[in-house]
């Protein structure tokens, strides 16, 4: 038989990253996401394909990358939520709930790149949340979206406890998340895990961090975070099934200052894990910045920032700048680095008395791997420190690429400090 075959593949699809290191960062986030239902791994590179396939339309010297993946992300985020809607209103519960989960991570990743003084930088996250509420509210786990009173707003959280038909109280667990995090996105980070395990699980969004600038952007981040703490740490104590005994912190990031600076202050924590350890917020935060401007930081200021061609600014930096500006309440990068003088807790450490875990990738950097010797050596209570390896695949930033050996090294740790 002599016919012709068309031939077999295996599929169109082939795995490309980006050429920008932290355009490659974020995409792995998203991905990272997917163990937990986060995310669906051919949806995010099917759009990084679209991202990079909008940019190469455009010349040269005005590329914006960043201006496409807001574009894609949310676009994504509309269709995957409208799947998640059609659903629910088809009582396929389930189906419902990871649409809308995934559609949930798909509006932060747009929400990411946003300019935070323009009105799509709200919409995309109040739309993150909106579809975070309605997908976790199908869990089987109950949900509770909590408002901790704090100064004259309050800090939203969300509040989680395992389905294990059990009333008395149970390990603890408050997740702080990341400078540009969200307390959706701890879900998948480690909040899901938790759950898993047993554990009672409070997602929260602190002063400045972006959840809770969606709704009180005049509050901006503020070095003692004792103070935030002390407000989720009362509300935790008047919970029947939150065992105070075994109440643990773990902060992500940029939250490993946060908590690391809350737990110097607040007694009540009985365990400390942070990923990573950050002791100096400037020196880490000026670590991404070539030398010649952490020597002598140049005024630039805000107002300038239009003006610039993206050669003089490039168009990522420029984003990240806004929202350092944003959250932080500046308007120069002058400010900023002298704002960030106040943020250091070294001097502090000794009087962390409690277990601590120190997470951290070795392909971090210099600074973060030095900030988590400062912490291991001057922290009073018993410190063990778990170092990421390329081998396992876990060396990145908050270990996005192998969220579930992360969890398993956090909880593990964790079970064994409380048990």
């Amino acid at each position: 038989m002599n016919a012709k075959t068309k031939g077999v593949e295996r599929g169109r699809m082939r795995i490309q990253g980006f050429s920008d290191p932290e355009m490659e960062f974020q995409l792995q986030r998203g991905l990272g996401a997917a163990n937990y239902g986060g995310a669906s791994i051919g949806e995010l590179l099917v759009a990084a394909d679209r991202i990079r396939e909008l940019a190469e339309r455009q010349p040269d010297n005005e590329r914006d990358a960043a201006q496409h993946w807001v574009q894609v992300h949310s676009e994504l985020g509309q269709r995957v939520e409208a799947l998640g809607r059609a659903a629910l209103e088809k009582n396929h519960v389930v189906s419902a709930r990871e649409h809308l989960l995934r559609a949930s991570m798909y509006y932060r990743a747009a929400e990411y790149y946003c300019d935070p003084y323009a009105p799509d930088h709200r919409q995309w996250g109040m739309a993150s949340r909106q579809a975070f509420i309605l997908g976790a509210g199908l869990l089987a786990m109950p949900l509770r979206v909590v408002e901790i009173p704090y100064e004259n707003a309050f800090i939203p959280a969300y509040f989680l406890q395992p389905d294990d038909g059990a009333r008395a109280s149970r390990k603890t667990l408050s997740l702080n998340t990341v400078f540009d995090g969200r307390g959706e996105e701890l879900y998948f980070a480690g909040g899901r895990a938790a759950l898993d395990r047993g554990y009672n699980v409070l997602l929260i969004d602190g002063p400045g961090q972006t959840g809770m600038t969606r709704l009180h952007p005049q509050i901006k981040f503020r070095p003692d975070w004792e103070v935030p703490i002390k407000a989720v740490v009362d509300w935790l104590s008047a919970q029947p099934t939150v065992d105070m005994d075994r109440l643990g912190l773990y902060g992500i990031s940029l939250g490993g200052y946060f908590t690391t600076r809350a737990a110097c202050f607040e007694p009540r924590i009985r365990a400390l894990a942070v990923n990573s350890p950050i002791v100096n917020l400037k020196a880490y935060e000026l670590g991404f910045f070539p030398p010649e401007v952490v020597d002598d930081p140049p005024e630039l200021r805000r107002e300038w920032m239009s003006q610039l061609s993206s050669d003089a600014l490039p168009n990522k930096l420029r984003s990240l700048l806004k929202i350092a500006f944003f959250r932080f309440g500046v308007e120069s990068l002058r400010d900023w680095v002298a704002l960030l003088e106040a943020f250091q807790t070294a001097e502090y450490l000794q009087r962390i008395e409690v277990p601590c875990l120190s997470m951290v990738g070795e392909a971090e950097g210099g600074e973060p791997l030095a900030q988590a010797e400062i912490f291991r050596t001057r922290v009073a209570g018993p410190v063990t420190e778990r170092v990421f390896r390329y081998e396992e695949g876990a060396d990145a930033h908050c270990q996005v690429g192998n969220l579930a050996l992360s969890a398993a090294v956090l909880y593990d740790w964790m079970d064994e400090v409380f048990d």
